[in-house]
């Protein structure tokens, strides 16, 4: 046996290394198979955007305007985010609109406070003032900058009163529309937006702050670096199941997707190998849904006649719920996460007709019949079961006890469900937006479990954490994303004059 010298072992230990220690380490894991890849030619932006959103288009076009260069990674091929399905609320005061319509009995304070009570005082008070006073700034951005319209205001009940600035679709979603029109401003600026192009891993140098992206395109691995930063536009982790399960339990991955089936966290995997504070991460805003139509039967569920049922063909929610207190109940309370609005032909109920279109338009199967047997036979609800439970109620109501209930009905004015034909509106609880993230400051700048800011690393729109929680007033994210996206812009650029 020879005699084992340094040479010796280091010639062995790179023979071995060579050979891949096949025997003893086995095949190198993924992350490490990564990180040997080839990754192409860097380029070099004033500002790194993740995400073809709202806030990431915003944040694109502002970087322009003040003098920057940015950049956009999509990592679908076209914008396929929240904002396209939404109806195109912008939640704003103090706005020319408002002005010429008469609308006045509001304040930037009043909004501050109602923001702060539909939150439960658990949204971030800096971050809501903030959204307050620079709310009617951001509006008239989108106007005059963008071009985007809006329809006449509708006054509403609280806490959306004269707010609701609605986009005028014309003839596609609000949201839809106001994607485009940031898109065609992005292209009349000459701005890159550069689809299949997926945001992997947050590049930072040895003081952890953050230089650039890297990310898979059509050509392989390639890294973007920002002289200002990045911002994470990417929207939130509701289309994640297993991000649900984890941050919020199994009853809440049990839930339809209302929005994009590609919101799947890239907010929470790029940015908490830095540390960064994640925040409301058990919170989301939530809907009615059915699930293989995308019909929204909320307009039948808040009109305030009938019953919630369950397949079992008994009540499970308050009907006076409002509609996103329904979708987040129903999971919890059922196995299936499904239910059934049943209603008669009461003559005032203003949804109904309504909703007989909206399901038949869309081709979403509902449920009609003469009889109460017959309309259980239709949806597979034991049928004994159902007529008990309509006749339960419809005593409550004649004995004036619909509050003593199980559970409790406690709309103002109830109605019977007694007159032929009866309907049967199939739904499901839905989620239609995370409120949960990495936690901004009023410069949109991602903060790290020490309360620190993370220098470089930015975050808008439903990336960010911190601004929602429980609810918001409808309206907000889009607003939110505008007013934070353009701020993330302001500070990336100012950042890269320094760089």
């Amino acid at each position: 046996m020879g005699t084992l010298t340094r040479r010796s072992l280091l010639k062995s230990g790179l023979a071995a290394v060579g050979a891949g220690t096949v025997a003893m380490m086995g095949r190198p894991s993924s992350a490490e198979a990564a990180t040997t890849q080839k990754v192409g030619k860097a380029q070099t932006f004033d500002a790194v955007i993740v995400g073809a959103g709202c806030a990431g288009l915003a944040c694109a076009i502002e970087v322009h305007d003040q003098g920057g260069k940015p950049v956009v990674l999509e990592k679908m091929g076209r914008p396929s985010g929240n904002a396209i399905f939404a109806l195109g609320s912008v939640c704003v005061t103090g706005t020319r609109l408002q002005k010429e319509q008469g609308i006045d009995d509001d304040s930037v304070e009043q909004f501050y406070q109602d923001m702060m009570k539909v939150s439960l005082q658990r949204g971030d008070p800096e971050l809501t003032r903030f959204y307050a006073e620079n709310s009617a700034e951001a509006f008239h951005w989108l106007v005059d900058k963008i071009g985007v319209k809006f329809k006449k205001i509708i006054k509403a009940p609280y806490p959306r009163f004269g707010r609701i600035h609605r986009i005028d679709g014309e003839g596609i979603t609000g949201g839809g529309m106001l994607i485009r029109k940031l898109l065609a401003a992005a292209k009349a600026r000459g701005i890159p937006v550069l689809y299949h192009t997926k945001a992997v891993e947050l590049l930072t140098n040895l003081k952890m702050e953050v230089t650039g992206v890297r990310a898979l395109t059509p050509e392989g691995l390639k890294d973007f670096n920002a002289k200002g930063g990045v911002l994470i536009a990417s929207g939130g982790f509701s289309a994640n199941r297993e991000m649900l399960t984890m941050y919020m339990g199994g009853w809440a991955a049990n839930l339809a997707t209302r929005g994009s089936p590609y919101v799947t966290g890239e907010n929470i995997a790029l940015t908490k190998p830095l540390y960064a504070q994640l925040v409301h991460m058990d919170q989301f805003h939530g809907g009615p849904i059915v699930a293989a139509t995308h019909v929204n039967p909320a307009d039948i569920l808040n009109a305030g006649y009938g019953i919630i049922v369950s397949m079992q063909g008994q009540r499970v929610i308050d009907e006076a719920s409002t509609y996103v207190a329904k979708a987040k109940t129903l999971p919890r309370v059922t196995k299936e996460n499904r239910a059934f609005q049943i209603c008669d032909s009461n003559s005032k109920n203003p949804q109904l007709a309504g909703m007989i279109k909206k399901y038949t338009h869309l081709n979403s199967p509902f449920y009609q019949a003469e009889t109460l047997e017959e309309l259980a036979k239709l949806t597979d609800i034991p049928a004994e079961a159902l007529i008990k439970t309509v006749n339960e109620y419809n005593d409550a109501l004649k004995n004036n006890a619909p509050a003593q209930l199980n559970p409790p009905n406690t709309l103002k004015t109830p109605y019977a469900v007694e007159t032929a034909p009866y309907y049967a509106f199939p739904f499901e609880g839905g989620m239609t937006a995370t409120f949960g993230g990495p936690k901004i400051n009023v410069r949109a700048e991602v903060v790290n479990t020490e309360q620190q800011t993370i220098p470089g690393l930015y975050a808008a729109g439903n990336a960010a954490g911190g601004l929602f929680y429980n609810d918001y007033i409808g309206g907000c994210q889009l607003g939110g994303a505008t007013i934070f996206g353009r701020v993330a812009a302001k500070e990336m650029v100012a950042r890269s004059k320094k760089a």
